[in-house]
């Protein structure tokens, strides 16, 4: 259980991310910590939660010499700019040496600067690293720490050209041996990368440059984000004679922050289209009331229907939800009349992750409507339909879901785009690796979205 004296909601925190966990304030100080924080800063002792708090960081996670000036800037980095950064630093605890990553990234907070800092002891690691540059390690015993390692482990020598490619590397990359043995590694590079693999190799025989994040390309073309290790091989003499590098692959890890980090905004983002929609409910229901008792049932029912609302996006006690359902149940705070109207698809449930996502999406289109478009005082109407589409490849059908919005023109689309843009673009992608657009024209609104099979399933056959 995540402690803290904030005004904040700390389960944010715990289902962003994964292992230790402390938060701190603009000042350095400890905010917030985890259990599993706690254990680690103790020692593996009780971990009393309460004792960090108030506490600097840096008089908790003491990196000895250069490490301690890389910890301090990425924290005052992220406090003021708000950009995060990951770094690695040695850390001795009960007389051994063991090796850290920190990660640090700014929370999006709107009351204050609070940067979250996650820490994985990575030792291992860091030892197979040492290894793999060690002059005098027996062959036979790197060759088998190597191959049987999970992280890709790759060597090349100073012209850039591949030595060393273990089994892990082609479960990444998908390149055998054969294939990349003796291939210079820009052939991992996307297209248009301008860092040259001798700058690599001249920044890492400098000790400049022993970990960094960069994109590379897997022998089919798809993109992975990997965080790098890299250190010089020297021979017995101390020449470097070749690089190594591990790769770990990040990409997935970087995409459900990004997700996290986009649904943390749209809490609050949603909280400020609350009093958006609550002011509508209110000036409309008094505008046909006829008397304040009507008024007041109205309005009562109303807020309820936003409540049930929100328990969609909330709840955590059910599989599947309707899509029809949960349409109408979204709608319902925007458009009180039922003739401006028109939803209509085969029997759908979605699937939790689904619902979040187009509940979001649904919110935020009603909002816009209300504020800008149909379902505003100036008229027009809103029709949502559903369908499910054949895969190409003969594969499992994907749903593709469209709302189009008809009344008011858009000569061009707003100049302004903002975090609802966000949320009705990039949020289903993220969380759903699904395919969506969104246009403006002289017509209307028109935003569509196709959600593969895994999030959603049909229960009548169409």
């Amino acid at each position: 259980m995540l402690k803290t004296f904030l005004d904040f909601d700390p389960s944010l925190i715990v289902d962003a991310v994964e292992d230790e966990i402390a938060v701190i304030d603009a000042d350095g100080k400890i905010v917030a910590v985890n259990a599993a924080w706690c254990a680690f800063a103790d020692r593996g002792g009780a971990g009393d939660t309460n004792g960090f708090l108030g506490v600097n960081y840096l008089d908790v996670c003491r990196a000895p010499g250069a490490g301690a000036d890389h910890v301090a800037a990425a924290l005052q980095q992220a406090i003021e700019s708000g950009r995060g950064s990951t770094l690695e630093y040695p850390c001795p605890i009960d007389g051994e040496e063991r090796w850290f990553e920190l990660q640090v990234d700014r929370l999006p907070s709107p009351k204050q600067r609070l940067v979250m800092l996650r820490h994985r002891d990575i030792t291992p690691r860091r030892a197979m690293a040492t290894l793999a540059s060690a002059a005098k390690i027996d062959s036979e015993l790197l060759g088998a720490l190597v191959q049987t390692s999970s992280d890709a482990i790759i060597s090349y020598d100073l012209d850039g050209r591949v030595r060393t490619w273990n089994a892990a590397a082609e479960a990444l990359y998908g390149y055998t041996p054969e294939q990349i043995i003796g291939q210079s590694m820009e052939r991992l590079y996307p297209d248009g990368f301008t860092k040259r693999i001798g700058d690599y190799r001249d920044e890492i025989i400098a000790g400049k440059l022993t970990s960094f994040e960069a994109t590379r390309m897997t022998s089919t073309g798809k993109p992975r984000l990997v965080w790098i290790t890299a250190a010089p091989i020297r021979d017995s003499e101390g020449r470097v004679i070749a690089v190594s590098n591990i790769h770990r692959d990040i990409t997935e890890i970087r995409k459900h922050q990004d997700s996290r980090q986009i649904v943390a905004q749209e809490v609050i983002h949603r909280a400020k289209n609350m009093l958006t929609v609550i002011s509508a409910i209110h000036r409309r229901t008094a505008a046909s009331a006829r008397s304040m008792e009507e008024f007041n049932e109205k309005f009562g029912e109303r807020i309820a229907s936003l409540s049930r609302s929100a328990d969609f996006l909330t709840s955590e006690d059910w599989a599947t939800v309707s899509l029809d359902a949960l349409i109408r149940s979204q709608l319902a705070l925007f458009a009180h009349d039922d003739t401006r109207l028109t939803v209509g698809g085969p029997a759908v449930e979605l699937r939790p992750q689904a619902v979040k996502t187009i509940g979001m999406a649904l919110h935020e289109l009603g909002t816009n409507a209300t504020k800008y478009g149909a379902l505003g005082d100036n008229g027009g109407d809103v029709a949502i339909r559903w369908r499910l589409t054949p895969a190409e490849d003969g594969g499992e059908p994907a749903l593709f879901i469209e709302w189009v919005e008809t009344g008011p023109s858009f000569d061009a689309p707003p100049r302004h785009r903002g975090f609802g843009n966000t949320v009705l673009t990039r949020l289903a992608v993220s969380l759903l690796d699904a395919e969506v657009t969104y246009n403006f024209t002289t017509a209307g609104v028109l935003w569509s979205i196709s959600i593969p099979a895994p999030h959603f399933t049909v229960t009548e056959k169409t």
